[in-house]
């Protein structure tokens, strides 16, 4: 947009852009004009001339700025005031020029501005595609629990308040951890994820706050610590019950105060971070044994979570095992389950919860001779158990299958209401209609009875039917 209230200068300016073919060029006459066009569309560079008749130049600036912060401004003046140049630079001008200039030049820093429009506008969406990316990052399950557990991180996302994750070891802590900062606010800062499990007394704070140079023997440099790491973004602290008791102090000590120091060091570091912890062990039952401080429980106990077991959500596995073998299956020849192999899955009682789901999936896929995993394909602890007659005659469901069945299926729910039902399955309108258009969905039609309907609750998808 090229904005002056000299009509001869205008129209020279428009003609000399016009002329290199690379720009869709719109004018203004004044200032007012301008507000209502750059209000109405978005534009890649404004040329604007300091001095207008209605507004000042600082003043479209200040606006277009504020609306769109891509846009690319060059300012134009016949006053060669360092003090207007200075102002305008700071309000966030590409560049600014002085009366009489070289077409040339104005040319060249035209291209500039562009390029740097794009830069911008590229990184934004960049950006924007990485956070709806994390968003969609799904806690996979229909079942009331999970359900409730997303409910929970919605709310909880948005603030700073620290986050206690229970649940038994393979529930998917982490995960949820992950998704709460993938919500939040901080969700373009780090994500430092830390097992105390793994560490010694001296190793955990070493790691947690990392050490000055010459702190001790082998220290040949500065370090900093997982802490530090985290700042302007999450610090996720696992098997939390873990910690020695020292250290315990020392992380209140954080917690309270918001600083620390190195190892070896005397100067407090400021942070400001979110916490989140998780154990996999009774917290209460830990402090009245003396093997963790009340005092650090009741400040992590702000918002507790617990999470369901699998065998909790059996209803959940055929969505589980359809997201894991979608993820699987770029290196394998699998495509689909046995409805044999499936029913042995949902009678399995998962000791080691969906991290043992998935080491089974992975070795199932592996060890699968033919397009289809079948029960001798299974891990062994697995084989054993017994089948249901009813389901060892069935044909099994290819991914493609159990994608269209459960479409079919929520449609039906919703009574042929399509909004209602990409809202449930999660995933936009646009692709819901292409999906029942690939499909050759009638809502009038009737979907045998497969494993899935062995199970309750299954009534929204996994995000492998986002694909």
């Amino acid at each position: 947009m090229l904005v002056d209230d000299e009509p001869l200068v205008l129209d020279s300016l428009r003609e000399l852009v016009v002329r290199e073919e690379k720009f869709n060029v719109s004018t203004a006459d004044n200032g007012k004009n301008a507000l209502e066009m750059a209000a109405r569309e978005d534009y890649a560079v404004v040329i604007t001339d300091l001095m207008l008749k209605d507004i000042t130049g600082i003043e479209l600036l200040k606006t277009i700025k504020s609306q769109t912060p891509e846009t690319q401004v060059i300012m134009v003046s016949g006053k060669g005031s360092i003090d207007f140049a200075v102002e305008a630079m700071k309000m966030g001008a590409f560049d600014f020029l002085t009366k009489p200039y070289s077409p040339s030049h104005l040319l060249q820093i035209l291209e500039r501005a562009r390029a740097y429009y794009d830069s911008l506008v590229e990184n934004k969406q960049l950006k924007g595609e990485i956070r709806r990316l994390k968003k969609n990052y799904e806690i996979i399950g229909t079942h009331p629990k999970i359900q409730r557990i997303r409910e929970i991180i919605d709310n909880i996302a948005p603030s700073d308040s620290t986050v206690l994750i229970q649940g038994k070891s393979g529930t998917g802590k982490e995960l949820i951890a992950r998704a709460i900062h993938n919500r939040s606010l901080r969700a373009d800062g780090p994500f430092q994820a830390v097992n105390c499990g793994v560490f010694t007394e001296t190793l955990i704070e070493n790691e947690l706050f990392g050490h000055e140079k010459g702190a001790y023997t082998g220290a040949v440099q500065r370090a900093i610590g997982r802490v530090e790491a985290a700042a302007g973004g999450t610090l996720f602290l696992d098997e939390i019950d873990t910690m020695p008791l020292s250290s315990q102090v020392k992380l209140l000590r954080v917690l309270e105060e918001r600083s620390f120091q190195r190892l070896g060091g005397t100067k407090p570091i400021y942070v400001d971070f979110r916490l989140i912890a998780a154990t996999n062990s009774d917290l209460q039952e830990a402090v009245s044994k003396k093997l963790f401080r009340d005092d650090l429980y009741y400040r992590l106990n702000v918002i507790t979570m617990t999470l369901p077991e699998l065998s909790e959500r059996l209803s959940d596995i055929p969505l589980l095992v359809n997201h894991f073998m979608e993820r699987y299956k770029v290196r394998s020849k699998v495509q689909s389950i046995s409805d044999a192999a499936l029913n042995i899955l949902l009678q399995y009682p998962w000791p080691g919860n969906v991290r043992e789901l998935v080491n089974a999936i992975e070795y199932s896929m592996v060890m699968a001779k033919g397009t289809q995993v079948l029960p001798s394909d299974l891990p062994e602890a697995l084989q054993g158990r017994v089948l249901e007659p009813q389901l060892q005659a069935r044909e099994s469901l290819s991914l493609k299958e159990t994608e269209r069945e459960l479409i079919v299926r929520t449609l039906k729910e919703c009574h042929g209401n399509k909004h209602l039902a990409a809202k449930l399955l999660r995933i936009p309108r646009s692709t819901l209609y292409s999906k029942i258009q690939k499909h050759g969905i009638s809502l009038e039609e009737k979907v045998d009875v497969s494993p899935t309907d062995q199970v309750k609750n299954v009534q929204t998808s996994s995000p492998s039917v986002q694909n």
